[in-house]
């Protein structure tokens, strides 16, 4: 039965109790009405139970991964390490493959093609019955088409395969569900998803020239908020070349591209506009706490100079917070790495809460690459097999390696960075919105924010139409499937 799509004003609470690097959930949704969140818990991962797999040996095959370079992605994608080189991450890769390969008498098997690429040779490859690959990671933005058109396989149906464990993403398999199917999931296999968490990155030298209380302190006490975000951040803005107008030459509160911000930070306010039924079919619905946190973010944003724009490359954001011309700068923890060369000081915290009565900081993440399994395998049950053997060797390898190591030692500058990732990752969200309905939502409102005079139920109004025919057709696509 095709699920309508609908709007409703509806009232918001957010409250979440959570543990490091994993989270409880809660959405923008009202505390009765098609709350299909209710009892949705995590555990965390030192929870890790034993892995449950048959013991069996696939005869030397090789499982085929359709990828991209880590420079096409912005994210690191390195799933495969021919040798060890001392670099931790590469290191931890080439045991974690060897565990597994070695117990199951396989081939992990990378294939290297452009971002771009990896759509239209899986499509044409599945279209044609051929069993070409065992895996691919497509970026989210292109892989729902993929999905509509029944090209992938549900998770839900792969054998041995257990979302529910703390080596799969699952903040991603229950925000991207939709009705009882997932098809799009990340796990420890891969750190994709890790890389691109939005973080707020800030200056320490500027902190204290501008004789500013430090954002720990501030985020300890559960007041990081908007309202304290906008009050730094205006504080910090100046025209250093006294020519009386703002450019890449002077000085601002913050920096970032508005499509990294302008989704980011309602997310961080824990708003969706789009969420889920009952039934887990998608709903749009604009609450009131929803045009809240988009309006004052826009005032914020627009409030005199507080904001340096990257638009659509014309600016480099980077460049302008490593020039120490920002307090703040906005991007996914995978920007850190470019950071590391950087002269002065930084520290990295969550993205603000919309007010103090949120209860948890949440976090966006940038639309990643999923893992994504081709209709054509030929053998579900190995691709299970491998899939679940590969993310829970990952867990204490892989990704120990990349977040204890790499971001916490060779990128944060302080005890108090390791601590703020720790929250980072407590309570991420996958925007249904974003990632669904990127050309109708995304795409469109981002540019909007542009607009000194942003009035958002103006624009709903305008995209109403438009947005509902896209949920309901979705719904009714994969209601199909």
């Amino acid at each position: 039965m095709k699920k309508a799509a609908r709007i409703t004003t509806v009232f918001f609470i957010v409250g979440l109790i959570c543990m490091p690097f994993l989270s409880c959930k809660t959405e923008n949704l009202d505390e009765t009405e098609n709350d299909e969140n209710a009892g949705y818990s995590k555990t965390t991962k030192e929870q890790k139970p034993e892995l449950e797999l048959p013991d069996v040996k696939y005869g030397g095959y090789e499982f085929r991964i359709l990828n991209s370079p880590t420079v096409e992605m912005f994210a690191d994608t390195t799933i495969v390490a021919e040798e060890e080189t001392g670099e931790s991450v590469n290191d931890a890769v080439h045991k974690r493959n060897r565990m597994v390969e070695e117990r199951f008498d396989v081939k992990i098997v990378e294939i290297l093609t452009g971002r771009r690429e990896i759509s239209p040779k899986a499509s044409n490859s599945i279209k044609s019955g051929a069993d070409d690959y065992d895996l691919f990671m497509l970026g989210l933005d292109e892989g729902v088409g993929i999905a509509q058109n029944k090209m992938v396989a549900d998770y839900n149906i792969i054998p041995y395969l257990n979302l529910s464990q703390p080596w799969w993403d699952r903040d991603m398999a229950h925000d991207l569900s939709i009705g009882n199917q997932n098809y799009f999931v990340a796990g420890d296999f891969s750190l994709m998803h890790y890389g691109k968490t939005q973080g707020v990155f800030f200056n320490k030298q500027l902190l204290q020239d501008l004789g500013i209380e430090s954002p720990y302190d501030i985020i300890a006490a559960g007041k990081w908020t908007f309202d304290k975000f906008h009050e730094m951040g205006k504080g910090a803005s100046k025209d250093l070349d006294g020519d009386g107008a703002f450019t890449d030459k002077d000085q601002y509160g913050f920096v970032a591209y508005s499509w990294v911000y302008a989704n980011a930070f309602v997310a961080g306010a824990g708003q969706q506009m789009i969420t889920k039924d009952a039934d887990g079919m998608h709903v749009f619905r604009v609450g009131e706490k929803y045009v809240e946190a988009y309006q004052k973010l826009m005032q914020i944003m627009h409030d005199g100079d507080m904001l340096l724009d990257g638009l659509d490359g014309q600016i480099n954001p980077e460049l302008i917070f490593l020039n120490n011309q920002s307090l703040f700068y906005s991007s996914n923890i995978h920007s850190a790495v470019g950071l590391r060369g950087m002269e002065t000081d930084f520290g990295i915290i969550p993205l603000p809460k919309y007010d103090e009565t949120q209860g948890s900081y949440h976090t966006y993440v940038y639309p990643p690459p999923a893992m994504l399994v081709p209709v054509t395998a030929s053998d579900l049950g190995r691709t299970g097999v491998i899939l679940e053997a590969l993310c829970y060797e990952s867990t204490d390898t892989v990704v120990k390696a990349y977040y204890n190591d790499l971001l916490k030692t060779k990128i944060s500058r302080d005890d108090e960075s390791e601590a703020m990732l720790d929250v980072i990752f407590e309570n991420r969200i996958y925007s249904i919105t974003d990632i669904y309905y990127m050309p109708e939502t995304y795409e469109q409102l981002y540019k909007f924010s542009r607009n000194q005079n942003a009035n958002l139920m103006s624009w709903i109004e305008q995209h109403e139409g438009k947005i509902t025919a896209a949920v309901e057709k979705n719904n009714q696509l994969f209601n199909e499937n």
